[in-house]
């Protein structure tokens, strides 16, 4: 048996992705590090931390509760940290995700029982990794349907040109019934096998009746999680393209994305697709609204701060973004990665800015709650280190069923046509992963 909080040493990244098990297991992919987290030591249950929060924040403004939500976040996460440390874990590791909304909906956030950790696979394609399907047999349904999408992002692009307001990001899912148990384990070697250079994931989430019923207290909260009897276990799972801030020492890295197109299987349309990114005026103009706000965030943490003149571009399976890399040093080397990363969070990448005004847009026009999705997902250990990616290109898998998310940067030069268009384009990676083909001809309108 495996002494809590040990750390074990594995072969490969492979080895760590033969090992995931559904429901128990937290794993991570990225350019630096493969990370597989196994049990649960001590749980963050976010009921108790809300409640902390509703109560300090009431008659409050936006802004003032915001930051009250975020050093509530960070006494948390000390607190946890504090209690491994007592349990022997000399340099113990939080993992799981924040959500898009941290007062009004759960984290899924805990120090793990094991920690694995792996150098990272090449990024060259994966071939080596059978990719089979999924699911099978699917019904999909649209929520809400692309013409009432179409209609809200009219009714935003009012509130653009009449208004303070510069950008909104506009959500919508596909919720997809599988006629058998979804494999979330060959979703997760399928999502790993297309997607070489981003931030593949896999967070074990509690059930919601367990989440709304919890009533112990935070001191006595470490207890291992049991899911609820009969019912199957919920995964948060993608392959996000965006990291939203890594730290390691006093060294901070960001890289926004902003901007995006759909790709080709046509190598010369690809291409010039991608160069028509470049090129957009109204896609550089929503790149530079994202990098503005994410240079004001992190200034006054940092002694300097290197930023590109210029965006690049990136790729995934399915997508192409514009980019930018941004480096700084920290001016205080004790700012940890989860302080930089509720720093930054949301950005316009995936709220919109003001951030104040479009998140009251978005609780308008949206039909669902977001829950995890355009959150963040990652690690920080208790010397500050960590990793961070934005949630995006993800979905929430239960037994037949499967969430999945997309949305769309909405700007005053912006069509509805156009932004209904990209967010069917982000569905595939997740569709792709699944099995399913990317255009899903038996979906329904909600």
């Amino acid at each position: 048996m495996s002494k809590a909080g040990m750390v074990i040493a594995a072969t490969s990244a492979i080895d760590l992705l033969e090992q995931y098990r559904e429901g128990t297991s937290f794993f991570w992919s990225s350019p630096q590090h493969t990370l597989l987290a196994q049990g649960e030591q001590i749980r963050w249950f976010a009921k108790e931390t809300a409640s902390a929060i509703q109560s300090t924040v009431n008659g409050k403004s936006t802004e003032q509760k915001y930051k009250e939500e975020c050093r509530l976040f960070i006494e948390r996460i000390q607190q946890l940290m504090e209690q491994a440390k007592q349990s022997g874990q000399s340099n113990p590791l939080v993992v799981g995700a924040i959500p898009f909304d941290p007062i009004n909906s759960a984290a899924e956030l805990y120090v793990p029982e094991t920690v694995q950790w792996a150098a990272p696979l090449p990024s060259e394609p994966r071939t080596f990794i059978p990719k089979l399907p999924a699911a099978a047999g699917c019904e999909v349904v649209e929520v809400p349907a692309g013409t009432v999408y179409k209609q809200s992002v009219k009714n935003i692009l009012v509130d653009l040109n009449e208004g303070d307001l510069h950008k909104v990001v506009l959500s919508r899912t596909l919720e997809v019934t599988s006629q058998t148990v979804v494999n979330t384990h060959q979703l997760l070697l399928n999502l790993f096998k297309d997607n070489t250079h981003g931030y593949t994931f896999a967070v074990p989430m509690r059930d919601i009746d367990q989440v709304e019923n919890h009533v112990t207290t935070y001191k006595q909260s470490n207890k291992t999680y049991t899911p609820v009897e009969n019912k199957p276990s919920r995964t948060f799972i993608g392959a996000s393209p965006e990291l939203l801030v890594t730290r390691h020492g006093s060294s901070v890295r960001v890289n926004p994305l902003a901007g995006s197109a759909a790709r080709s299987d046509d190598p010369a349309e690809d291409r010039r697709r991608a160069e028509a990114l470049l090129a957009s005026a109204k896609d550089r103009h929503e790149h530079a609204l994202v990098i503005e706000a994410v240079v004001m965030a992190l200034g006054p943490l940092c002694k300097h701060l290197s930023v590109p003149a210029e965006p690049s571009l990136i790729q995934t399976c399915t997508m192409w973004h514009l980019s930018t890399e941004i480096h700084g040093e920290l001016m205080d080397p004790a700012t940890t990665s989860m302080e930089l990363a509720l720093a930054l969070h949301p950005t316009p990448a995936i709220c919109g800015t003001p951030v104040q005004i479009a998140r009251e847009v978005i609780k308008e026009q949206e039909p669902f709650d977001r829950g995890l999705f355009t959150g963040m997902v990652g690690w920080c250990d208790s010397k500050g280190d960590g990793e961070w990616a934005v949630t995006i290109r993800c979905a929430e898998v239960q037994g037949r069923t499967v969430k999945l998310f997309a949305g769309a940067g909405i700007v005053a030069e912006s069509t509805a046509e156009a932004e209904l268009a990209e967010t069917d384009a982000k569905f595939r990676t997740m569709l792709l992963a699944m099995g399913l083909d990317s255009t899903v001809s038996n979906r329904k309108e909600d």
